[in-house]
C-alpha cells in the first residue's frame, strides 16, 4: 500500500451555543503479525483507510496473541490496557469511534459505514502539532481541545495522545503471517493507556491544552514515519467523540541501509565479499558517509563514501572480503557521520545478516549433547527463514533431556510455529574418511497436540556443501510421538517420554565433509526435543565381526568404577576412550596388544561427575561405542 498523508483543516459552524464540528473518524484495531486472518484481511482494510484519509485516522495495537510479534514486544504495556478496556478476546478486531461494527472483522467497515459516522458531527474540534528537538531525540506535542457547543458525557471523559508510525516496513515477515508492512502502528500513549482525565462539563468555546515533552523511544523504527494521533472518548460508553492527526514529519539527514547482499546462508569456502545497499532518508542530498563493519562482535572497519545521493535514492557499497573460521556468525554494517554530521534518525542506519562456514569435517566421532550454554554449538547454526519460534536450547535437568543426568536438550517450538513453517538446525561437519559402519543416533520426545497433527522431523545428509540433500530419518505424527497427545505446550518430564533413535551412515563412510541437518516443519502441534546426538563408529560392533565378540560394561549407571568385558577373537592392539557430552575426551586408556579370548577392564570413573558419557573401545581399526551413565 502506497504511503499517505493527512492535512486536517477544522471548521467551527452553527452559533456559540449549538456549534457542531466536523468529525474525523477514529478506527482502532486490533491485529498481530502471526495472526493468519489478520493478514488475509488487513489488505483490504489498509486500501480502504488509504482512500478515507479526509474521513478516518487509524491507530493499530499489535497484540500478543497468537504468536510472535516484536512491535507488540516493545509496547504491550499500553496495548494491553486497551485490549482489557474493550474486552477483545480475539484478533483482528476493530472499533470505530469506539464502537463494534457488526461483527467486529475488518470486513464490517466499509465505505458507507465510514460515510455514516463521517456525518455525526463533533461537539468538539481538536488542534494538534508536534516538533522534534534539534538532534530529534526529543518530542514536543501540543493538544488544544475546544468545546463546539455544551457538552456532558455519559461518564468519565478522557484525552489520549498516541505516537503512531505510519509506515513500517520489514524486509522478511518480523512474525509468522507473511505480513512485512504495517501502518500506523501504535508506539506510545501518553501520559499513559489511561489517557488524560477532561472535565466532565463543558461549555460552547471551553478549551483544554495538553502538552508533553517526551524522548523519541529507542524502539521506533523510522523517526521520519512518527505522527501523532489525539481522540476523545467517553468512557460512560467508550464512544470516541473526535480525533486528529498530526503527520509525520521529514527529517533533513538521514541516511541508512537497507539490505546487505552477497552474504551466503552457509559455505563451504571461508571467504565472501558482500555488498552494502545504502539510502538516504532525508531531505537533504547526500554527499559523504561512513560505512562500517563487523562480524560477530569483532573489530569495526569503516569504509567512506562519496558521491550525490537525492532524498530517497539508493547507492550500493562493495565491502572487503571477508574470511571468518567455521560456524554461524553475523556481519553487521551500519551507517554514519552523513555530510560530517550527526545523523538524526539513527535507528535506521544497521542491517545485520547472519551466515555460517561450513568448513573441513571434524574426524568422528561428532557428540553433542547441549550442556553449553552457547547456542547453536560452536560448528552449528540454524537457518530460520521466518525469524519466528525456532530451535533453541531447553534447560533444566529431567524436565529437559529427559534423563536423570542431563541438564539440556534442544527444542523445536512446534507449538507456537505457523503451519508449514520450516526451521532447519545444522550440525558441524564431520569426517568420516577412516571411518566404518558409522551410525547417527540421538534422543527425541515429542507429543502430538492432537492425533490430527502431524509435525514433522527429518535428518538429511549432504556430501557437496549443500547442493544435494539425501532424507535419512523422517518421522511425523503419531509415529515421531513418543507420549500421548496434549492441548498445553510439551515439555517432557520423564525418561520415559524420550525415545533412542539410530540411522545408519554407512553409506557416507569414506567422505571427508558429510553435512547432517535436522528439519522440523510444523503443523501447528506440539514441541519437539532432541539431545545426546553421536555420530562415531557405532555399529561395528565385535557382533558384527564374530559371534564370539561381545561387549559388556557393568554396572551401567556406575558409581565411580565399572567392568568393560569384552572377547577378542585375535589378539589386537586395544584403547579405550571416554567423551562427555561435549566431546571432550575425559578418560583415555591404552591397553596395549592383548591376546584372544575374554578380558576385563576397570573402569575409574571416580573424577567424573554425575551425567552420560561415550565410551569408544578401539580393537585395531575398529571402534565400539557404548553409552555409559555415571550416577553418585
Amino acid at each position: 500500500m502506497k504511503k499517505s498523508t493527512l492535512l486536517l483543516t477544522m471548521l467551527a459552524v452553527g452559533s456559540a451555543a449549538f456549534a457542531q464540528t466536523q468529525r474525523l473518524v477514529l478506527e482502532e484495531e486490533f491485529t498481530q503479525a502471526s495472526c493468519g486472518p489478520c493478514a488475509s484481511q488487513n489488505p483490504a482494510f489498509n486500501t480502504l483507510l488509504a482512500a478515507n484519509t479526509a474521513k478516518t485516522v487509524s491507530i493499530k495495537y499489535q497484540t500478543n496473541w497468537p504468536g510472535v510479534d516484536p512491535m507488540n514486544t516493545q509496547t504491550q504495556s499500553e496495548v494491553g490496557p486497551r485490549v482489557t478496556y474493550y474486552s477483545v478476546s480475539g484478533v483482528p478486531d476493530v472499533r470505530q469511534d469506539g464502537v463494534t461494527i457488526g461483527s467486529g472483522a475488518p470486513s464490517a467497515i466499509t465505505q458507507s459505514v465510514i460515510n455514516t459516522e463521517y456525518a455525526v458531527t463533533s461537539p468538539f474540534s481538536i488542534n494538534l502539532s508536534h516538533t522534534f528537538s534539534s538532534d530529534y531525540d526529543s518530542i514536543f506535542i501540543t493538544c488544544v481541545i475546544t468545546a463546539s457547543q455544551n457538552f456532558t458525557p455519559a461518564g468519565a471523559l478522557k484525552g489520549h495522545v498516541v505516537m503512531v508510525e505510519q509506515t513500517i516496513d520489514f524486509a522478511t515477515p518480523p512474525g509468522t503471517n507473511g505480513e512485512t508492512e504495517f501502518y500506523n502502528v501504535m508506539r506510545k500513549m501518553y501520559p499513559n493507556a489511561s489517557g488524560t482525565t477532561l472535565p466532565t462539563s463543558w461549555t460552547s468555546g471551553q478549551t483544554q491544552t495538553i502538552t508533553f515533552a517526551r524522548p523519541v523511544p529507542s524502539y521506533v523504527y523510522s523517526k521520519a514515519q512518527i505522527g501523532i494521533v489525539a481522540f476523545i472518548q467517553d468512557d460512560g460508553n467508550k464512544s470516541v467523540k473526535q480525533a486528529a492527526y498530526s503527520v509525520p514529519q521529514a527529517i533533513p539527514v538521514d541516511i541508512g541501509t537497507t539490505a546487505l547482499s552477497g552474504v551466503p546462508l552457509y559455505q563451504c569456502a571461508t571467504s565472501f565479499t558482500p555488498t552494502v545497499t545504502i539510502k538516504n532518508y532525508g531531505t537533504t542530498t547526500l554527499t559523504s558517509c561512513d560505512v562500517n563493519y563487523k562480524v560477530d562482535a569483532g573489530t569495526v572497519s569503516t569504509i567512506p563514501w562519496t558521491g550525490s545521493l537525492a532524498s530517497g535514492a539508493t547507492a550500493v557499497v562493495t565491502l572487503p572480503t571477508i574470511t571468518a573460521s567455521a560456524g554461524g556468525h553475523t556481519l553487521t554494517s551500519y551507517t554514519s557521520n552523513p555530510n560530517g554530521t550527526a545523523d538524526q534518525d539513527a535507528a535506521n542506519n544497521q542491517t545485520v545478516k547472519s551466515f555460517a562456514i561450513i568448513g573441513p569435517g571434524s574426524s568422528a566421532p561428532m557428540v553433542e549433547g547441549f550442556q553449553l550454554s552457547t547456542f547453536p554449538p560452536a560448528g552449528w547454526f540454524i537457518n530460520n527463514t521466518d525469524n519466528g519460534p525456532t530451535w533453541t536450547r531447553r534447560a533444566g535437568g529431567a524436565t529437559a533431556g529427559g534423563f536423570a543426568a542431563s541438564t539440556a536438550c534442544s527444542k523445536i517450538d512446534y507449538y507456537n510455529s505457523a503451519n508449514g513453517q520450516v526451521d532447519e538446525l545444522y550440525a558441524k561437519n564431520v569426517d568420516l574418511t577412516n571411518a566404518t559402519g558409522v551410525n547417527l543416533t540421538f534422543n527425541v520426545a515429542h507429543a502430538q497436540y492432537s492425533t490430527s497433527y502431524s509435525d514433522k522431523l527429518e535428518v538429511k545428509v549432504s556430501t557437496n556443501c549443500g547442493a544435494t540433500w539425501t532424507t535419512v530419518y523422517n518421522k511425523a505424527g503419531s509415529v515421531l510421538a513418543t507420549t500421548s497427545a496434549t492441548t498445553s505446550a510439551f515439555t517432557p518430564s520423564t525418561a520415559a517420554q524420550w525415545r533412542a533413535e539410530t540411522v545408519s551412515l554407512a553409506a557416507y563412510q569414506g567422505q571427508s565433509n558429510v553435512m547432517v541437518k535436522f528439519v522440523a516443519t510444523s503443523a501447528y502441534g506440539n514441541n519437539a526435543y532432541i539431545d545426546d546426538i553421536n555420530i562415531t563408529n557405532l555399529t561395528v560392533g565385535i557382533e558384527e565381526q564374530s559371534a564370539e565378540n561381545s561387549v559388556n560394561v557393568y554396572p551401567n549407571p556406575m558409581n565411580e568404577n565399572a567392568t568393560v568385558n569384552f572377547t577378542l577373537a585375535e589378539a589386537a592392539n586395544v584403547n579405550i576412550v571416554v567423551l562427555n557430552s561435549l566431546g571432550q575426551v575425559v578418560i583415555k586408556a591404552d591397553l596395549g596388544n592383548m591376546s584372544a579370548g575374554e578380558q576385563n577392564y576397570l573402569l575409574n570413573g571416580e573424577s567424573l561427575s554425575n551425567g552420560f558419557y561415550f565410551m569408544n573401545l578401539n580393537i585395531g581399526k575398529n571402534t565400539i561405542t557404548k553409552k555409559i551413565a555415571i550416577h553418585k
